[in-house]
């Protein structure tokens, strides 16, 4: 009897392997892919935009890439990671 494509998916583990990945990972994830498709978009569809565009006299694309998806974005994520395991950690030690 032929397995389908999905079964035999799940049968080989493949959705198992996200199994262990905690939720602040995908948040993260999220975050900044999100901003990255976000501003890409708006990149592609706005003419001039990334250069046109001043902050202070630094063009705009510089600010917002290299200083809020690189900087902020990737501290706040990887605080909110850190603070999620401790509160798992406190959970599981409550638990126990």
């Amino acid at each position: 009897m032929p397995v389908s494509r999905k079964k035999l998916f799940i049968k080989e583990g493949g959705i198992i392997m996200f199994k262990g990945i905690p939720k602040a990972f995908w948040i993260g994830l999220a975050l900044i892919y999100g901003w990255m498709f976000v501003f890409m978009m708006l990149e592609w569809t706005i003419p001039n935009f990334p250069l046109a565009y001043n902050v202070f006299g630094i063009p705009g694309c510089y600010v917002y890439n290299m200083f809020i998806c690189c900087y902020l974005i990737n501290i706040f994520v990887a605080w909110y990671y850190a603070y999620s395991e401790e509160v798992r950690e406190a959970k599981l030690a409550k638990k126990s």
